[in-house]
């Protein structure tokens, strides 16, 4: 009897070892999800002939449990690793996705940033040209309160200088003498052309001629409608300009037996002359230049001009006997300083 317990020792380890090994693989696979286990039993066999166990068989029945373990492990460990690849992979493509909608957000938000900015910088440069526009639009209005006339073209002038009889008007007995004139013009600073009525008075002081009574110093009152021409020279404040036209000369003041009465028609030789007029008006032209300065609303000028007056008269042998081989032109030259406003 006890050398049959002797014998079985050995059989009752495997088979302890085997059932230690079966549960401690089903603990295992209770903290673990389902994995597949063998569900295959160990016979024990004993020999009819002596009750001894298997033990070749049982040998190999846990070393086939043991690789189906193995196996189960395996295929447990590769769906694992097929599933960490496939969570990795899906995450790698999560954040490449994320990425990418970053991205576009990025780009979106620049984009908008970009286009927010322009509008900005147009409103901006909207809001300065308005503001340099009002700005000019109130020194324009300023400039224009300044000016006489609001800068209209039209200006107003006065002048004062000298007036020179020429050639058969210096002969007779006549010299130098006050001019006055007063200019009402229209022209616009960046105009060629423009028009200009001129008011004025010459006063001639008067020396003796032969035998004549020169009477008092003769006056003359005028009014001419004259055409402009402005040149700026360099600047628009300094300008170089011509004038030409032609009006009415009345002549006062010379006395009846004058030399000048003579050169307008009036017949001195004879002193029961009752056609002996102590006013005469005749036609005439003049036409000089002059130069401008401008001075904010108003300018500086100075100017000379050629006046030549159409006498008219008819010649006789009294006069011609007199007078000698006259003109029937009375000329003189004004130079003038004076100033204008606009």
């Amino acid at each position: 009897m006890r050398t049959r317990v002797l014998r079985a020792w050995p059989v009752i380890g495997a088979a302890v070892l085997s059932l230690g090994i079966t549960a401690t693989a089903q603990a295992q696979d209770t903290t673990r999800t389902r994995r597949p286990t063998s569900q295959q039993r160990i016979p024990i066999t004993k020999r009819e002939s002596r009750g001894e166990v298997d033990l070749n068989r049982m040998r190999a029945d846990s070393i086939a449990r043991a690789d189906s373990i193995a196996r189960a492990r395996m295929e447990q460990m590769r769906r694992d690793s097929i599933a960490a690849a496939e969570k990795a992979r899906a995450d790698a493509a999560a954040a490449a996705e994320k990425a990418r909608a970053d991205s576009i957000a990025a780009v979106e938000k620049a984009r908008a940033d970009s286009i927010a900015a322009v509008e900005r910088a147009r409103a901006d440069s909207i809001a300065r040209a308005d503001s340099i526009a009002r700005a000019e639009q109130l020194r324009r209005e300023q400039m224009r309160n300044r000016y006489l006339f609001n800068g209209s073209g039209w200006y107003l002038g006065v002048s004062a200088g000298r007036s020179s009889p020429m050639d058969d008007f210096n002969d007779v007995g006549y010299d130098s003498g006050l001019n006055i004139t007063v200019p009402i013009g229209w022209h616009k600073p960046n105009y060629l052309f423009g028009v200009r009525f001129d008011f004025g008075l010459d006063r001639f002081n008067s020396e003796p001629f032969q035998n004549l009574s020169q009477g008092n110093d003769p006056r003359v009152l005028s009014a001419a409608a004259n055409l402009t021409m402005r040149l700026p020279l360099g600047t628009r404040n300094v300008a170089l300009y011509g004038v030409g036209g032609g009006g009415i000369y009345n002549f006062s003041g010379y006395g009846t037996g004058s030399s000048l009465s003579a050169l307008l028609g009036n017949d001195v030789l004879d002193n029961n002359d009752e056609v002996d007029e102590k006013s005469i008006t005749k036609l005439g032209a003049n036409f000089g230049a002059g130069l401008e300065f401008g001075v904010g609303p108003a300018a500086i000028f100075l100017e000379s001009r050629w006046v030549n007056v159409f006498a008219n008269r008819d010649e006789d042998l009294d006069f011609n006997e007199f007078f000698g081989s006259r003109s029937k032109h009375v000329r003189w030259v004004p130079i003038v300083l004076g100033v204008t406003f606009r």
